[in-house]
C-alpha cells in the first residue's frame, strides 16, 4: 500500500519526503520493524519512541511517523502528526482495510464483569450458529479456538491485525473487553462498534487515572464515539443501577437498552434462588418473563447475565435460546471456579481484585457457607495503593480467617504491599480477633489455607483467577492458583 493512501486516513498530518513509497506493515516497536514498515514513534510510560527512530530506520523502516521534531534521514519520509497513538490506530485500521466496519463489533467496558459478560455473549451468539471472535483478559478466541494475548485490549496495531485475521477466518461477530487504559491510550481508536456495554464503575486503576472522574471520562469515550463512524444503527446497553450509567446515557447518540435490579429498566431481575452451586432468577422484559439458571451465583452475576441477554436481543436472538446458552455455560476461567473433593473443603478461585468485586464475592458467599470462609489474597505492586487497606478491611469483615499474600509485586517490595493491606485488616479488628496471617509466598499461603480448612469450610483464592505467572521485578514465576489447589487436594489432571 502506498504511503499516500495510508495517510488519507489521518485527519491531520504534515509529510516531508516521498509519499509514493510502498508500505508493507505498521510497527511501533523499533525492534520489530521489518523492511518496508512504517514506524510510528509513540510516547511510552518510560521511553519516547522518537529516541528509537534510528534503530527503526536501520531495521528497514520506509517511513517514520512522529509527534514532533525527530532526526529522520532525508531519504525516509517523515510524517508529523498531533497524536502518534491516534495515528497508529488510524494507520493500522486503514492498512488492514478497516475490518471493524465489516464485523459486528460488541465492546464491553466497566470495572467488573467484562470477562464474564464476554463469555456469556460468546455462548449466546454461538448458540444461534454465529462465528464469534473474542478479545479479552483471559485470551483471544476464534470460534472457541484459543490463543494468548498480552493485554486485555491489545495495542491498536495488534488489535487491527487480529480483527483482520478474524474477518479472514469467517468471523461475523467480535466480542471485545475494552479497558479504560485502552480507551485513554487510544488503542480502540479506529474501531467502529455496533454495541457498547457499560457494567459499572468502582474503585480501581486510580494509579493510572488519578481520580474517579478521570476514570469515568475514559470509559465515556466508548459511548461518545458510538455511531460517529460509518455505522449508524448502534446500541448502548447500560446498567442503570450504577450512578455512572445514567451519566453515560446523556452522551449516547443511538439506541439505549437498560438493565437493573433496583431501577426501572428494559430488563430486570427478581425472585432469586441461590445456593453455593447455582442461581435461578426471573428476568422481566416487555417480551415477558423468563427464568434464568446459571452456575454463576450472586446478584452481580445476574447483572452480567442481563447485559449479555440484551446484546443477544440486539441481534434478534430469542430469550429461550439465550436462557439455554446461559444455563449451558459451565465455567468462566478463574471466575467463581470451584475445586471440590468429597470429604474435603471446597476451594473457590476468583479474579476479584478490587474493593467492590471482593466485597460482592464475599457477601454472596457468606450466607451460603455452613463452615468458615478462609481467604487468601494480595494486591499488585506499582498499582493503586489506595485500595490495599480498603480490601484488607473488607476481607477481615467478611471472612473468618485472612491470609495476606502476594499478587504481582512487580518492582515493589512485597512486604510493603502486605503491610498496607494489613493496615485495613487491623482497622477492621483483625489484630484484636487474631484472625489473619501474613505469608508472602503464595503457594505456601494456599497450602496453609487448605490445610487449616475442614469439610464444610470454603477456601477462597482471590485476585488472580486464571493467571498463571507472578511478576517479581520482571521475573516471571509460574503459579496457577487452581493448579496449586488441585495438587494440595490430591487431584490429578
Amino acid at each position: 500500500m502506498r504511503l499516500s493512501d495510508l495517510l488519507s486516513s489521518l485527519k491531520e498530518e504534515m509529510t516531508v519526503g516521498d509519499k509514493s513509497v510502498e508500505i508493507s506493515g505498521i510497527a511501533y516497536d523499533s525492534r520489530k520493524v521489518k523492511p518496508g514498515d512504517a514506524f510510528v514513534a509513540i510516547r511510552g510510560f518510560s521511553k519516547d519512541g522518537t529516541g528509537f527512530v534510528g534503530e527503526a530506520v536501520k531495521n528497514g523502516a520506509r517511513a517514520v511517523v512522529v509527534e514532533g521534531d525527530a532526526d529522520v534521514p532525508s531519504n525516509v519520509p517523515k510524517v508529523v502528526v498531533p497524536n502518534a497513538r491516534i495515528a497508529l490506530a488510524e494507520l493500522s485500521a486503514a492498512f488492514n482495510g478497516h475490518p471493524s466496519r465489516k464485523l459486528k463489533m460488541i465492546g464491553i467496558t466497566g470495572t467488573n464483569g467484562k470477562t464474564t459478560i464476554s463469555y456469556l455473549i460468546e455462548a449466546i451468539l454461538r448458540k444461534k450458529g454465529h462465528k464469534v471472535g473474542v478479545i479479552g483478559t483471559v485470551d483471544a478466541r476464534i470460534n472457541g479456538r484459543s490463543f494468548p494475548t498480552q493485554l486485555t485490549t491489545p495495542e491498536s496495531a495488534e488489535l487491527q491485525d487480529l480483527l483482520a485475521r478474524m474477518l479472514k477466518e469467517g468471523v461475523t461477530h467480535v466480542v471485545m473487553e475494552v479497558s479504560s487504559h485502552s480507551l485513554q491510550l487510544e488503542r480502540v481508536h479506529g474501531c467502529e462498534f455496533d454495541v457498547a456495554v457499560f457494567t459499572n464503575l468502582t474503585h480501581d486503576h486510580l494509579d493510572f487515572h488519578g481520580n474517579m472522574q478521570n476514570y469515568l471520562n475514559a470509559k465515556m469515550k466508548l459511548f461518545q464515539r458510538l455511531g460517529k463512524g460509518s455505522k449508524t444503527d448502534v446500541t448502548a446497553v447500560i446498567n442503570v443501577d450504577d450512578p455512572c450509567g445514567k451519566k453515560i446515557m446523556t452522551y449516547i447518540e443511538g439506541n439505549i437498552l437498560t438493565y437493573g435490579v433496583y431501577n426501572n429498566a428494559n430488563l430486570t431481575a427478581s425472585d432469586f434462588s441461590v445456593d453455593i452451586e447455582r442461581m435461578d432468577f426471573n428476568c422481566r422484559s416487555v417480551d415477558g418473563d423468563i427464568r434464568m439458571s446459571s452456575g454463576m451465583i450472586g446478584v452481580y452475576n445476574a447483572y452480567n447475565i442481563m447485559a449479555a441477554a440484551l446484546v443477544g436481543r440486539v441481534f434478534d436472538i430469542d430469550y429461550e435460546s439465550i436462557r439455554d446458552a446461559v444455563r449451558e455455560l459451565k465455567d468462566v476461567p478463574g471466575r467463581l471456579e470451584r475445586i471440590t473433593v468429597s470429604g474435603k473443603p471446597t476451594v473457590l478461585v476468583d479474579f476479584a481484585h478490587s474493593p467492590d468485586s471482593l466485597q460482592k464475592l464475599l457477601e454472596t458467599l457468606r450466607p451460603l457457607v455452613t463452615g468458615r470462609i478462609i481467604l487468601v489474597f494480595g494486591c499488585p505492586g506499582d498499582r493503586d495503593r489506595m485500595k490495599r487497606p480498603l480490601m484488607g478491611e473488607i476481607a477481615v469483615r467478611l471472612s473468618d480467617h485472612v491470609i495476606i499474600s502476594t499478587d504481582d509485586p512487580h518492582t515493589e517490595p512485597p512486604e510493603r504491599i502486605i503491610r498496607e493491606i494489613e493496615e485495613g485488616i487491623i482497622r477492621g479488628g483483625g489484630k484484636l480477633h487474631k484472625n489473619y496471617t501474613k505469608l508472602e509466598d503464595r503457594k505456601v499461603a494456599i497450602t496453609e489455607a487448605i490445610n487449616m480448612a475442614k469439610a464444610g469450610d470454603l477456601v477462597v483464592l482471590a485476585g488472580r483467577g486464571h493467571e498463571k505467572f507472578q511478576d517479581f521485578n520482571g521475573s516471571k514465576v509460574k503459579i496457577d492458583d487452581r493448579e496449586v489447589a488441585k495438587e494440595i487436594l490430591g487431584i490429578k489432571n
